[in-house]
């Protein structure tokens, strides 16, 4: 799914998994960074980073999506166990990545995951993550570690994310650099394990805080609950595209506005604390005006039970004479009339996207 798309790169000091450095909300020059998957881009200054975004309109015809089931107002037994054991792989699959991100991505990652890091283009399948890593890592072994700050699970528990704070650390034979992040994963349930499916790695702050902003710390129980919801897919790339549609038409601020939960976060803007709350998200991407900033979801994921799904794709920032383009990844929840709003956005810089013939 989609969401903030915003993305920073700067200089080498500040990057996370490459040469990027974190945005910072600097006025006039520098740019935000919108969320994308949720959607959270950092609008760069264009002398220190790179972001992009990208939704198409709305297709004109959207399936219709069955009638959810009544959604409880509390976590049932099974929700809470969900989110603990989500919170518990995601903490054992950094104690692994802090010795070897090889090793991560080969017993932690499904084999379609996708992985968007500063500077790449998207990367899609676990052989051609695995091949990434080990290039990089023949120049400079790199490890990452992290806490979750935040854990959700799909009506079902087949489907969850979790975002938070971390650090990579890059070493040569003479020189060790550490480096903060922010992360934002999407997860799968599968053989009774819980497999990364998209993850996002950008840019943090110093100092980061030990748990999540009040606005983002305590995620309700599921609001739509429905049975192999097979239009699920469908209208959330749909809402992805409405959502490009409207930054293109009203500015980012406004139409991320619209379409961020309450509780809904940026990840990745190079700040020491995760961007939350809707009004929070909105003025960050105040500056970017109707058609600045837009997007299109190229990798879509859902729960069966039609509630949570993600969004990543490519997003373009017009700012001026200059164009700059972002990988996004956004994780979106359902609401009670069906609708989606996204909870969690992130992006990185990347180049140009290849043109489809």
């Amino acid at each position: 799914m989609e969401g903030a798309r915003l993305s920073l790169a700067a200089s080498e000091q500040k990057c996370a998994i490459s040469a990027n450095s974190p945005r910072s909300p600097l006025p006039n020059h520098a740019i935000y960074i919108h969320l994308v998957g949720m959607r959270s881009l950092a609008i760069l200054a264009l002398a220190a980073a790179v972001s992009a975004c990208s939704h198409p309109a709305p297709s004109p015809s959207a399936p219709t999506a069955p009638s959810p089931q009544r959604a409880p107002v509390a976590l049932s037994a099974a929700q809470i166990a969900a989110r603990q054991s989500l919170l518990a792989a995601d903490s054992s699959l950094s104690l692994v990545a802090s010795r070897s991100l090889h090793d991560a991505i080969a017993t932690g990652a499904s084999a379609d995951v996708i992985m968007l890091v500063p500077s790449l283009a998207r990367i899609g399948t676990r052989d051609s993550v695995l091949a990434v890593i080990d290039s990089l890592n023949a120049v400079t072994n790199r490890t990452l570690s992290w806490r979750p700050i935040r854990a959700e699970t799909s009506a079902d528990g087949t489907r969850g994310y979790t975002y938070g704070y971390g650090r990579r650390v890059a070493r040569t034979d003479t020189l060790t650099s550490v480096v903060p992040i922010q992360y934002l994963s999407f997860w799968r349930r599968e053989d009774n394990a819980w497999k990364l499916v998209a993850w996002l790695i950008s840019a943090g702050g110093a100092d980061a805080p030990a748990s999540a902003p009040e606005a983002c710390a305590h995620p309700g129980p599921p609001e739509y609950v429905a049975t192999n919801d097979s239009t699920a897919v469908a209208t959330v790339r749909t809402a992805d595209l409405d959502f490009s549609a409207r930054s293109q038409r009203i500015g980012a601020g406004e139409a991320f506005r619209e379409f961020v939960a309450p509780d809904g976060a940026q990840i990745g803007t190079g700040m020491s604390e995760i961007t939350c709350g809707r009004e929070a998200v909105a003025k960050g991407l105040a500056p970017l005006a109707p058609g600045a900033l837009i997007w299109e979801p190229r990798v879509v994921d859902a729960a069966p039970s039609g509630d949570l799904a993600f969004t990543s794709g490519d997003a373009t920032i017009h700012i001026g004479k200059d164009t700059s383009y972002s990988n996004y990844l956004t994780v979106w929840k359902r609401r009670a009339d069906g609708s989606w709003r996204f909870v969690a956005d992130g992006g990185n810089s990347a180049p140009a996207p290849r043109k489809s013939h």
